[in-house]
């Protein structure tokens, strides 16, 4: 058995990172589930997913965004672009508990799954390394420090 030996400065692009593969793991249990349940489990996998995306969206969007200028090249597009699927991801789940077809919310829950994935493709190859790019590694570690206390990581914070 391996022991957990704390990094204390993981930047908060490694942190981001790490959270993405947790969550594509629950995609990848969801698509492999989705079939099988009812609209009451679509309903719950719904709010499971939108807990973990909304909390996703809310550090990346407080931290990250906020942290990189605008005026630097690429950087309002990139946001601005980011911004937006955010907000159409939240805008799918919060319709969800008002869909009664079940066919119907398991497309809206696969339409979920489809767009944040795409969503952290673009992350991980456009916007993670713009932000590697334009801010210091020192400010990508206090705001590695940051997440870590919302998150609760108090062997990162």
């Amino acid at each position: 058995m391996s022991s957990f030996i704390p990094r204390p400065n993981l930047d908060l692009i490694d942190l981001l990172l790490g959270e993405h593969a947790s969550i594509l793991t629950l995609f990848r249990y969801y698509e492999n589930t989705l079939a099988t349940l009812d609209l009451a489990g679509l309903r719950a996998a719904g709010a499971v997913l939108e807990a973990v995306l909304m909390a996703h969206a809310i550090d990346e969007d407080g931290l990250l965004f906020e942290a990189l200028p605008a005026g630097e090249r690429g950087v309002h597009e990139t946001l601005s672009a980011m911004c937006g699927e955010h907000n159409e991801l939240r805008h799918l789940l919060e319709d969800l508990p008002g869909i009664e077809d079940v066919t119907r919310a398991r497309g809206q829950l696969r339409r979920v799954v489809e767009l944040a994935r795409e969503h952290f493709a673009v992350e991980e190859r456009i916007l993670f390394g713009l932000a590697r790019r334009v801010l210091p590694q020192e400010t990508l570690s206090t705001l590695g420090g940051e997440y870590a206390r919302r998150r609760g990581l108090s062997a990162l914070a």
